[in-house]
């Protein structure tokens, strides 16, 4: 009696966290989209309670780092400025560049260049400014990392 008691409590457990994680998962495009909305380039950068300034990495540039529904996001501005100058969201895990792609199509347009079968797009923009989506593999260590990124070249 105290087996199928014990397995049971394991099995609604496993069920739990199987649900809570498709949740979380299934909000990462909406998180995404939502940061690429508030963090716009050549924007201040907004007062966000899950950004926080960090030590600089370019002189002259401020630096900011946080991580909001588990997406690690860094902001770094124009030198001598606060507009932002690049964003950078990482989403640990497998590949959901096809998954996150509908939501930041959605902020910054279709891609210029796209490459599905290598999770990769890019866009291209005048004045040197670009974006790209594409999962890192992580090698070895099995889950890699997808990544969002506007940015000047």
């Amino acid at each position: 009696m105290l087996k199928k008691i014990t397995c049971r409590c394991i099995i609604l457990t496993a069920i739990t966290f199987m649900l809570v994680s498709d949740a979380a998962a299934s909000d990462i495009p909406a998180a995404v989209e939502k940061m690429l909305r508030e963090i716009r380039q050549d924007q201040p950068v907004p007062a966000l309670p899950w950004l926080k300034r960090s030590k600089s990495v370019n002189a002259n540039c401020a630096y900011y780092r946080g991580s909001h529904n588990g997406i690690g996001i860094t902001v770094e501005t124009h030198p001598d400025s606060n507009r932002v100058a690049s964003i950078l969201l990482q989403i640990p895990g497998g590949d959901r560049t096809k998954q996150i792609l509908p939501a930041v199509q959605r902020v910054i347009g279709p891609p210029r260049y796209s490459s599905p079968k290598e999770s990769q797009y890019g866009w291209e923009w005048p004045k040197y400014r670009s974006a790209s989506v594409h999962y890192a593999s992580g090698g070895k260590s099995g889950e890699g990392i997808t990544i969002v990124s506007l940015f000047y070249r």
